[in-house]
C-alpha cells in the first residue's frame, strides 16, 4: 500500500520527457555554489565586524541566498523525479542535509563554551543551552539563535536561517510535481510556474503591509519564509522544465539577465531578479567548460555556508579584524574552506554513501 501510493505520487512519467536525457552533467553548478556561499562569507564578514572591502557592495547576501535557491529549485525537483518512490527521495534529501547541519550545531554548543563568559559549569546548566539546541535542532533557529554569554548575546550562526526555507521546499516538491503532473503539456506547466512565481511576490506584499499597519515585526518576519521565496524555486524549476529552450538562447538572454541583474543593484528593483537571476545562473552554469573541475566530484558550498558565521564571530572577538581586515578575511576563507573539505569528506560523503 505504502509504495502503491508513493510511486503514485511520483508519477514521474507525464513530465519527464521535459527532464530526462537532456541535461549535461558536465556543468559548473558546484562550482557556482562554491562562488555563492563564498559571497555570503564577505558579506558576513563585512556587516559583522562593520569593515568595508573594496567592491564590496558586490557581495551582497540577499543576491547570494537567493541563487542558492534557484539551485535548488533546478536541483531538487530532478531529484524528486528520479527517486524511486517518495521515502528514497526523503532519505537522499536528509542525508545530504542533516549530518553537517546537526554537526555545527552540536560542535558550537560544545567549542564556543570556551568563548562564553561564564564559567563551564555555569555554561553547561544553563536553560539557554538546551533552548538553544532544540530552537535550532527543529529548524527554529529565530527562536533561541544565542549561546549563554557568547558573542554578547549576538546570534551564533546567522546563516542557519536558510535551511528551514530548503526543508520546507523539499517537503511541498512532491506536491509541486504532482501539480505538474496534472498539468500534462509543457504550456499548462509554465503558466503554473508563473503562478507560483506571483504568488510568492503576493504573499511578501500582504505580509509587509499588515506588518506595517499593526507594528508587529513578527508578522514581518514571516515574509522572508518560504512562502516569500518560492519565486526563486520556481525559476529553478522552469529552468529544469525549459531546458532546451534556455540552452538554445542563453547567449542572448544574458543581456537581458545582466541587465534585471544592474537595476536591482542600482534601484533596488527586485520582482525580476528571480528571472535575471536565473538566467545568469543557467549561463554560467552550463558554459565555460574548464570551471566544471572545480568541485566536480565534490560540493564545499555547504559546509563553507555553515561553518562561516562562527569563525566571523570567533576571529571579531579575538580582534584580529581591527589588526588587519583583509589577512583576516584571508584567515576566514581559508579556515571555512578547510573546514568544509574535512566536513565533506569526513561526514557528508560518509552518510551519502550509505
Amino acid at each position: 500500500m505504502y509504495n502503491e501510493a508513493t510511486n503514485l505520487l511520483l508519477k514521474k512519467k507525464n513530465v519527464s520527457e521535459y527532464i530526462i536525457g537532456d541535461i549535461s552533467k558536465n556543468n559548473n553548478i558546484n562550482f557556482l555554489r562554491l562562488l555563492l556561499a563564498y559571497m555570503v562569507v564577505i558579506f558576513h564578514s563585512m556587516s559583522l565586524s562593520g569593515n568595508k572591502y573594496p567592491l564590496g557592495k558586490l557581495f551582497d547576501g540577499h543576491i547570494a541566498v537567493c541563487g542558492f535557491f534557484i539551485i535548488s529549485g533546478f536541483l531538487i525537483i530532478r531529484s524528486y523525479w528520479s527517486s524511486k518512490c517518495l521515502k528514497d527521495y526523503l532519505i537522499k534529501r536528509c542525508k545530504r542535509l542533516l549530518p553537517a547541519y546537526c554537526f555545527v550545531i552540536i560542535i558550537c554548543m560544545v567549542g564556543l563554551s570556551l568563548m562564553s563568559n561564564l564559567s563551564a559549569e555555569e555554561y553547561f546548566r544553563s536553560q539557554q543551552l538546551i533552548k538553544y539546541f532544540i530552537a535550532n535542532i527543529f529548524f527554529m533557529n529565530f527562536l533561541y539563535p544565542s549561546l549563554p554569554g557568547v558573542f554578547s548575546g549576538n546570534p551564533v550562526n546567522g546563516s542557519l536561517w536558510t535551511i528551514k526555507l530548503e526543508i520546507g521546499f523539499y517537503i511541498i516538491v512532491p506536491i509541486i510535481a504532482y501539480i505538474l503532473n496534472k498539468c500534462k503539456t509543457k504550456k499548462r506547466i509554465n503558466i503554473f510556474l508563473a503562478c507560483l512565481y506571483l504568488s510568492g511576490y503576493i504573499y511578501n506584499f500582504i505580509c509587509l503591509y499588515m506588518a506595517k499597519k499593526m507594528e508587529n515585526r513578527f508578522i514581518e518576519e514571516l515574509a522572508h519564509q518560504l512562502p516569500g521565496f518560492i519565486q526563486y524555486f520556481a525559476v529553478g524549476i522552469f529552468c529544469v522544465i525549459n531546458y532546451n529552450f534556455v540552452r538554445k538562447y542563453d547567449k542572448f538572454l544574458i543581456i537581458p539577465g545582466i541587465i534585471i541583474l544592474v537595476l536591482y543593484y542600482t534601484i533596488g528593483n527586485e520582482y525580476l531578479l528571480p528571472i535575471g537571476l536565473g538566467i545568469i545562473i543557467m549561463y554560467i552554469g552550463f558554459n565555460f567548460n574548464k570551471l566544471n573541475n572545480i568541485g566536480k566530484n565534490e560540493d564545499y558550498s555547504f559546509g563553507v555556508y555553515i561553518y562561516h558565521f562562527p569563525v566571523i564571530q570567533i576571529l571579531i572577538t579575538l580582534g584580529y579584524f581591527k589588526l588587519n581586515k583583509y589577512i583576516t578575511l584571508i584567515i576566514v576563507m581559508g579556515t571555512v574552506f578547510c573546514m568544509a573539505y574535512i566536513s565533506w569528506n569526513m561526514l557528508e560523503m560518509k552518510f551519502l554513501k550509505r
